[in-house]
């Protein structure tokens, strides 16, 4: 082969070299862009999404959750209520689980799901521009069922330390048995709050006058909603003071009923110008039979209730003896007394027989 010759050749070799190296290179760089591509598919999937999302939640990054959850705070559900919800909500998160898609185009809603048990809802939603990912996540949060509570007006209920006050007021009503009073007498007014948002079951409380007691009852569904009850209690001073006003005046209206009592004596303890005042004044006792004395026997003090710094009910029951000769007939008797604070000193609006 001439000199010529072999110069030719290694000049073919050479360029190629260069042309397959070209190729590898260009290759090379077409293989990279393409796995790019398909990394930031990868990662810009819905499912992937979640991944992360859910990575988070493992590693307890629950500040990081919360800046990127859109959560708007309101006065039933403030920063700290959306991350309890969030740890209540993942606290057994599972290793395997399935997204079914339930809604959405633009943004979809998936189902967490495992054990065919749904865990949560996760929505995805266009990311803003700048971000790395295409779709932002976050649980769907689902506030519990209205929350109302009925309580005596001039006590302050509070629910997580929220203040009710007339912003959430539904409404203003009497107190139960004080509906009809005369025009001069303030009835005892109760109020009922409503307020809608929370997260969990608020803690409630209420505070009343010095010296008195509020007790609030559980939390109860009903007709779709959460609803309480404020009851209030005097101190014992007090409540001993209504105590025995209460037992003097039923005893009283025992004794009336067999004509042991007079209607004056009766009359000293109600308030005038009322239905139960008007019925005492038409009721006749003269039919009851003779008989040759009475007396009272295991009287019980049941509840005490103040409906206002002026009303209060009190719930009793004795047995009411009356003796005819040798004979003993015993009558159990239990009543709930209601009485309002006037001018003259306490009044009776009613006795109801239980």
């Amino acid at each position: 082969m001439s000199v010529s010759a072999r110069r030719s050749r290694r000049r073919f070799l050479f360029g190629l070299f260069i042309f397959a190296s070209v190729l590898l290179v260009a290759g090379a760089a077409v293989l990279g862009w393409l796995w790019g591509e398909l990394a930031r598919y990868e990662a810009n999937t819905p499912e992937s999404s979640v991944r992360r999302y859910l990575d988070q939640v493992r590693r307890g990054e629950w500040d990081a959750l919360y800046e990127s959850s859109g959560f708007q705070p309101t006065p039933a559900a403030d920063r700290e209520d959306y991350i309890a919800y969030l740890q209540r909500t993942y606290e057994e998160l599972p290793e395997e689980y399935v997204l079914v898609r339930v809604s959405g185009a633009g943004e979809q809603t998936y189902a967490l799901t495992a054990a065919e048990r749904e865990i949560a809802r996760l929505e995805l939603t266009q990311a803003q521009a700048g971000s790395p990912y295409r779709w932002e996540v976050r649980t769907q949060v689902t506030p519990i069922p209205p929350v109302e509570v009925s309580a005596p007006a001039f006590v302050t209920v509070l629910a997580d330390q929220l203040v009710l006050d007339e912003t959430y007021q539904q409404n203003l009503y009497p107190a139960e048995g004080y509906g009809e009073l005369p025009e001069e007498i303030q009835a005892p007014q109760m109020v009922t709050y409503r307020m809608e948002g929370f997260l969990a079951p608020p803690q409630l409380t209420a505070q009343g006058p010095d010296g008195t007691v509020c007790s609030v009852s559980a939390l109860e569904e009903k007709e779709g909603l959460l609803t309480a009850s404020v009851t209030v209690a005097p101190g014992k001073e007090q409540e001993e003071e209504y105590w025995i006003l209460a037992e003097e005046a039923a005893k009283t209206y025992a004794a009336f009923i067999t004509s042991d009592a007079e209607r004056d004596q009766l009359n000293a303890y109600l308030l005038p110008d009322t239905n139960f005042y008007q019925a005492i004044q038409e009721f006749y006792n003269g039919w009851y039979i003779e008989h040759t004395g009475y007396r009272y026997e295991n009287l019980i003090r049941e509840q005490m209730t103040l409906w206002g710094e002026d009303a209060f009910s009190a719930v009793l029951s004795f047995d009411y003896l009356i003796y005819r000769g040798y004979k003993e007939y015993r009558y159990p008797s239990s009543y709930q007394l209601d009485f309002v604070r006037t001018a003259q000193g306490w009044k009776l609006v009613q006795l109801i027989t239980r």
